[in-house]
This record gives C-alpha cells, sequence and structure tokens, in this order.
C-alpha cells in the first residue's frame, strides 16, 4: 500500500510553535486559537500574518472589535516589524468595513448574510493574492454559540473558499472551547490559557488538534517579547 504523501506546510515563523506541530500548520487548514483574555491569542496571530510577510507570502488580518491603530498598540511590538515596509503585503480591515462594502446592515445574522460575508471574505482574499487569514476575533462574526447549524454552515463554506485560494486562516476567540461545537469543524486548535505558579500568572499554550500533523500535545510556556513569541517547555514542579 502506498504511504500517503507528507502535507504542505505554512511555516508559521514562530519557531517553538512551528516544532510543536513538525514544521507549521498544514497548508489550507483552518485553525482556532482559543483562550481567556490575556492569554497572547492576538499577538501570536498577528505574527503569524508578520512572518509570513516578511517570508514573501501576503496576509489579511479581519479585526471584528478593535481600529487597526488600537490593535497596533495593544499588542508587543516586534522588532522585526516595519509596517511601512510590509505595508503592500499585509491588509488589515474591520468588520464593519467589510459588511458595509457588502451591503449588509446589523441585524439578524443567517444563511445568505453569511454567504455574501463569504464572498467579500472572499474577494479580498483573491484580490490580495493573501496565503495567510487571520479573523480577530470570530466570536463578533458567530455570537451566537448555541447556533451550531449555522456556525457549521458558515465555517464550512469558510473552509471551502480557503481551500480553493490555497490559504491558511486562524481564527481568534475567547469563546469557543476546544470541545464546542466550533472545534469539531476546525482543522487545528491551539489552546492558550494562564497558569498560576508561585503566585504569578504563566501564559501557556497546547495543541490539542490538528489535522494533516504529527504534533506535541504537550503544554508548553509562551512569553510575549519584543522578538516574538517564545515558547519553552513547562516544568512539571514547583506548582
Amino acid at each position: 500500500m502506498a504511504m500517503a504523501s507528507e502535507r504542505e506546510k505554512c511555516v508559521t515563523g514562530i519557531e517553538g510553535l512551528d516544532n510543536i506541530l513538525g514544521g507549521g500548520i498544514p497548508t489550507k487548514n483552518i485553525v482556532l486559537v482559543t483562550g481567556t483574555p490575556g492569554t497572547g491569542k492576538t499577538a501570536l496571530a498577528f505574527e503569524f500574518l508578520v512572518r509570513g510577510a516578511i517570508g514573501g507570502e501576503n496576509g489579511v488580518l479581519i479585526t471584528t472589535v478593535e481600529a487597526k491603530s488600537k490593535l497596533l498598540e495593544n499588542i508587543p511590538p516586534l522588532v522585526f516589524y516595519d509596517e511601512k515596509a510590509l505595508g503592500k503585503r499585509l491588509t488589515i480591515m474591520t468588520l464593519r468595513d467589510l459588511l458595509d462594502e457588502a451591503g449588509i446592515s446589523s441585524g439578524k445574522v443567517d444563511e445568505p448574510v453569511m454567504d455574501m460575508l463569504i464572498t467579500m471574505l472572499e474577494k479580498l482574499v483573491s484580490s490580495t493574492k493573501a496565503k495567510r487569514l487571520v479573523i480577530d476575533s470570530i466570536d463578533t462574526i458567530l455570537p451566537d454559540r448555541k447556533n451550531e447549524r449555522l456556525n457549521t454552515y458558515f465555517l464550512t463554506k469558510l473552509s471551502e473558499m480557503l481551500h480553493g485560494q490555497g490559504t491558511t486562516a486562524i481564527l481568534v476567540s475567547k469563546a469557543a472551547s476546544a470541545d464546542s461545537g466550533i472545534g469539531s469543524v476546525v482543522d487545528g486548535i491551539i489552546q492558550m490559557s494562564n497558569l498560576e505558579r508561585k503566585g504569578d500568572l504563566l501564559r501557556t499554550m497546547q495543541v490539542p488538534k490538528m489535522k494533516g500533523a504529527a504534533h506535541s500535545r504537550a503544554k508548553f510556556v509562551i512569553d510575549l517579547t519584543t522578538a516574538g513569541v517564545l515558547v519553552t517547555t513547562l516544568l512539571k514542579g514547583g506548582i
């Protein structure tokens, strides 16, 4: 029996994460980065885009809560991020701008609205030739976590569209859990959390799911620095 060929990898550029994933995120996967506030989700997702841009891959960030200026002010500054130099490779838009372009007003979210949003995202990804997409956060687009049918509909359509474009995506969430309906639909999950140790809070990262990759499921400590997200082994003693 012929062995299945190894999946092409989207190298995140975050060394510790790429090591955990055996080389990177399998290309065209949709990955949920989830965790409570302050655990480093946005910093991780933004670095994923910046590292891609440095490597020649265009990226798109849809921010659903913060304006671009506020988002850049609120994440740790990266010494390797040059907004002027990378501006042509990084497109940052608010969800409101995207909805306005699609003619979608605030109100009930249903399948036709989801279809219009997917169409706008496809046009944006195609026009920018984006190989990396981040939506921060997906909670705003899928506000009703109890409507699993609609959530599944949107994520399935999004996955199909991005697969056709050859684009790898990170969806940031503070609400979705690894065992939620959303968690079962996405291709991968990166769980961010806080761990109390000796009166301090350590940021941790764990990958419970990543289709197409032989990955570590261990929990690691992360630190947000000007050099990017640093990943170290979590020592078991001394809690």
